[in-house]
């Protein structure tokens, strides 16, 4: 019950979309939408250097240095996202000057150098060469392109983050489901994936239920069909399709499937608008981190993909000239 009442408030959230796609929007307000993204990084982002320095009294989330008051996966999810808005508002300039956006993005991104946050890191690595192609025509793209491959250099030059990366490399290697490193993130990750697809086959139809994912995961423990993971608690599949097909069956995964394409239809449309591209970014996010995290489960992500969803659809009611979107 517990379980299944977080996923109930998670899905809650979907309200956000009807509100989203029927706001009377002016261009001015998603520039205020996102003007509140980036500053509600920023201050984070403050106040974890404060509080990792001794500064301020309170303790970084999960124990982990300069996250602030945000789980350190999450926080890497938000940093991508806003280092991928702020690659089309450096042409555009938008919503700031190309100052300011190179401001912010060096200071997002040395902030999710230091977290080691693999989930958006691996995503931004994955996902900044195509903003990169779709955003810049001609020579630029090619200038850029050699910005980012330098930076990406840079990261690896690093020692902490080419061996927190090489770790997970290692974790992959050396799993094996019958002795599984069940303290290891990938180790979690991958047995939680297994476990996820025995279900969905064990539960093809409707899945074994809202919520039960963690109980059934513990049944399958105690029969010894998968190593246990004492005092860790696996409520998802760590991959949102998986999880999805687990929990709910062929019919959950469908709709979930049928939901995605649509909202991607949506956005592709019209990909060159900034809120489009705002909700595009944060949906490439989505769709590829859903690869390698629950991301269909947790409040934030349920908040954000709600909100986004319901953003391309303001071009179907726009109150505003095309030629002055950009008032």
């Amino acid at each position: 019950m517990f379980f299944g009442l977080k996923v109930a408030e998670a899905t809650s959230y979907g309200i956000l979309a009807f509100i989203g796609a029927t706001l009377p929007w002016k261009a001015r307000w998603i520039k205020l939408l996102i003007r509140l993204f980036l500053s509600g990084l920023l201050i984070n982002e403050f106040l974890a250097v404060m509080m990792t320095w001794g500064v301020f009294p309170w303790n970084n989330t999960g124990g982990i240095a300069y996250t602030g008051f945000c789980g350190h996966i999450f926080l890497s999810l938000a940093i991508a996202h806003a280092l991928l808005w702020l690659t089309w508002d450096f042409r555009q300039q938008w919503n700031f000057p190309r100052w300011v956006n190179v401001l912010i993005g060096l200071m997002l991104f040395a902030q999710l150098l230091v977290i080691h946050g693999r989930s958006g890191q691996l995503l931004l690595v994955l996902l900044l060469p195509i903003a990169i192609w779709m955003v810049y025509p001609g020579r630029w793209r090619y200038w850029v392109s050699m910005v980012f491959t330098g930076a990406v250099a840079g990261l690896f030059a690093l020692p902490s983050i080419r061996a927190h990366f090489m770790l997970g490399v290692h974790e992959l290697l050396r799993f094996n489901l019958s002795h599984a490193a069940i303290y290891s993130s990938w180790g979690i990750r991958l047995l939680a994936m297994i476990g996820g697809v025995m279900m969905f086959f064990a539960h093809p139809f409707f899945g074994v239920g809202t919520g039960d994912f963690y109980p059934v995961i513990l049944k399958m423990q105690a029969a010894h069909q998968i190593p246990a993971t004492p005092g860790f608690i696996m409520n998802s599949a760590a991959n949102s399709y998986i999880s999805e097909a687990a929990s709910l069956g062929i019919v959950g995964l469908g709709l979930f499937l049928w939901f995605l394409w649509s909202l991607g239809r949506e956005i592709w449309g019209s990909r060159n608008l900034p809120q489009n591209w705002f909700a595009l970014t944060y949906f490439s996010i989505y769709l590829v981190g859903g690869l390698f995290d629950g991301l269909s489960w947790g409040y934030a992500d349920a908040i954000t993909i709600a909100l986004l969803a319901g953003l391309p659809l303001y071009q179907r009611s726009v109150i505003e000239p095309a030629e002055t979107i950009d008032s």
